[in-house]
């Protein structure tokens, strides 16, 4: 059986939400945008819309379908962090009566909302149909095709373009394809994407993800506790910004110097925030904002020019683009992530996981466009892994008594095959 075969019985289990995902980047290769400007509503942002729009609705009504899916609809709405989500992007489409560009604003909205759905519609039937270890092989899969349709929309552009692109998915599921992956043509070369990407904040939420070590299995364990001996041992004979500008920052040729950090080699984004803050204040805007994405994209651009599309802060940009109301509800979807991932009812050996996506996941929402922002950049990978994060959850909290009729293995040929849970 070959290695397409492997992929399409795998990704079956994931019903057709699992192909409207994958079918989001096939989109992205034969709709990508070739213009500069990217606050007009053209016509590639109509079929960007119509297809979130219809993936929004096939997955409601996929999570409403039968007694399974409602009741798991019924708890991701109700005892989890995605309630808050769904609120901070209801108040996002609302922001568009004061927006600068309605249609764009109401449109970004609306694609959040149909992405959210399609996550959790794809993770409910993976709950349904596989034990954990199949859904970490499906997601691993998943990944996979994914950053491969990601670097052929961007083929055209060169390698350093394909790279930037994978920088965002390569990072956040890095330490899935660390832990999970089953074969060394899957696992090496994603890593080696994410170590490649040159990416200072998918570094950083990578370096940070490694506390995980401290949670998973014993080898895990003794490897955690070797990087935590080695840095120790590296910052007392070189200094800990040395560490850091060899490491971390190489990529940027060393960003600290003489105890300074060289705010040019952070690609200038704290020089964006803090004016940015004051400007909204002194616009009397701190309640409301300027409009989700329209709004803040031209504010942004007014604020230092160019083509900076937001505030690559997911935390500032529900400040300037819906004020203090959509930060806070914002504000508790992260916390509520957070308190997912560490007060976890899932399995110590995946709870390791789930600590370190969770680290790459909040840089990225420090530092990169992403969650907060509009579907782009990090939004995609940190929003499955969120969805992720809570149908486990749910699962060994709720369902302990749920078996699912198939797992995933991979037998002494490597070849992942589908086999029934006995």
């Amino acid at each position: 059986m070959n290695l397409y075969k492997e992929f399409k019985r795998v990704l079956m289990l994931g019903g057709v939400p699992g192909w409207i995902l994958l079918g989001y980047y096939v989109v992205q290769i034969a709709f990508a945008r070739t213009k500069s400007d990217m606050a007009a509503v053209d016509g590639t942002a109509v079929i960007y819309a119509a297809y979130a729009l219809g993936a929004g609705i096939y997955c409601y009504r996929d999570l409403t379908k039968d007694t399974f899916s409602r009741f798991f609809f019924s708890k991701i709405m109700k005892r989890t962090c995605v309630l808050w989500f769904v609120l901070y992007t209801m108040l996002c489409a609302l922001s568009a009566l004061w927006s600068p560009i309605l249609p764009l604003s109401g449109y970004r909205a609306l694609e959040c909302m149909g992405m959210m759905l399609l996550n959790a519609a794809v993770i409910k039937n993976l709950i349904k149909n596989l034990d954990t270890k199949g859904i970490m092989l499906w997601s691993v899969t998943y990944a996979f095709v994914m950053m491969t349709f990601t670097a052929i929309s961007f083929a055209r552009a060169g390698w350093a373009t394909i790279l930037y692109a994978l920088q965002f998915p390569s990072t956040i599921f890095f330490y899935l394809v660390f832990y999970y992956a089953p074969k060394k043509i899957i696992k090496y070369p994603m890593l080696t994407t994410a170590i490649l990407s040159r990416s200072t904040t998918g570094y950083l939420g990578m370096a940070t993800g490694l506390c995980s070590f401290m949670f998973g299995q014993k080898k895990y364990r003794i490897l955690g506790w070797i990087i935590v001996f080695g840095v120790g041992i590296s910052i007392a004979t070189v200094g800990l910004e040395d560490v850091l500008n060899n490491t971390v920052f190489a990529a940027k040729g060393g960003a600290f110097e003489n105890g300074k950090l060289d705010e040019e080699k952070t690609s200038g984004r704290t020089q964006l925030w803090g004016p940015a803050i004051e400007a909204v204040k002194a616009d009397n805007r701190e309640w409301y904002g300027y409009g989700f994405v329209a709004g803040e994209t031209m504010f942004v651009q007014n604020v230092i020019g160019g083509q900076v599309i937001g505030m690559h802060n997911g935390f500032l940009s529900a400040f300037v683009g819906t004020g203090y109301i959509g930060l806070f509800f914002f504000c508790l979807f992260m916390l509520g992530y957070a308190r997912s991932v560490f007060f976890s009812n899932t399995p110590k050996q995946y709870k390791a996981l789930l600590i370190a996506t969770f680290c790459c996941v909040f840089i990225h929402t420090l530092a990169n466009p992403g969650l907060g922002f509009r579907v782009y950049g990090t939004w995609m990978p940190a929003m499955y892994f969120v969805m992720l994060t809570v149908g486990l959850n749910i699962k060994y909290r709720y369902m302990k008594m749920h078996n699912p009729p198939y797992t995933v293995v991979v037998d002494n040929k490597n070849k992942m095959k589908i086999q029934k849970v006995k």
